[in-house]
């Protein structure tokens, strides 16, 4: 009787805490708030349904009908504050970093992101090679921006990732047997421009000794 009671007490216990962890939100990490407002870059019309994110700790919000967004939520310190709306607009970043202070509601964070609507004019192209021998690697796919457009690399290893609109791309590098990489600068592009040189070198990863 013991032991059924204690099984009883115990399956309870657990009840509790699974309805206690599913009725949890996520930390609030300050007071502080950035604000703004998303437009098109062409047409000065608000977007509606962009994401805007702010820092790495996944701090975001999603533009209402009127372009508008508030992040919350926000700890004092420096933001990167990026905006993007997958399949229809390219990533773009504020030009500076956002400071907050302590409880301090920052507005005025506006955005214009140029549309992808019929394919931009630009692209980012490169090479990827075997950081171990620097032989040429086919068959990797190079992806750019957070809709992940991609390009695979050629029996050379050259890659072309092309119909980008103008903004601010990370590029990443992986295929199977070698460690994933991504090029240590946001890759930008302007005015349709082609941008080359984004060249990789790719760990193996049964190659141990270059991690």
């Amino acid at each position: 009787m013991k032991k059924l009671l204690a099984l009883v007490a115990l399956f309870a216990c657990v009840a509790t805490l699974s309805a206690a962890t599913a009725d949890t939100k996520p930390p609030v990490l300050g007071t502080g708030s950035i604000a703004g407002t998303i437009t098109d870059s062409v047409t000065n019309a608000p977007i509606a349904g962009a994401k805007v994110t702010a820092g790495m700790c996944g701090q975001n919000a999603t533009t209402g009908d009127d372009g508008t967004y508030v992040i919350e939520g926000l700890a004092a310190g420096d933001y990167t504050v990026k905006a993007m709306k997958c399949g229809e607009y390219a990533m773009k970043a504020y030009p500076e970093p956002v400071h907050v202070a302590d409880g301090q509601n920052v507005t005025g964070i506006d955005i214009a992101l140029a549309p992808m609507g019929g394919g931009g004019e630009g692209s980012i192209s490169g090479t990827v090679y075997d950081k171990a021998t620097n032989a040429p690697i086919a068959g990797a796919k190079v992806m750019a921006g957070g809709c992940m457009r991609s390009a695979m690399t050629a029996d050379d290893g050259t890659y072309t990732i092309s119909g980008l609109a103008d903004g601010s791309y990370t590029v990443r590098a992986m295929k199977d047997g070698y460690k994933c990489a991504t090029y240590p600068d946001a890759v930008v592009i302007e005015n349709g421009g082609a941008v080359t040189g984004i060249n990789f070198y790719l760990v193996g990863t049964s190659n141990r000794a270059l991690y």
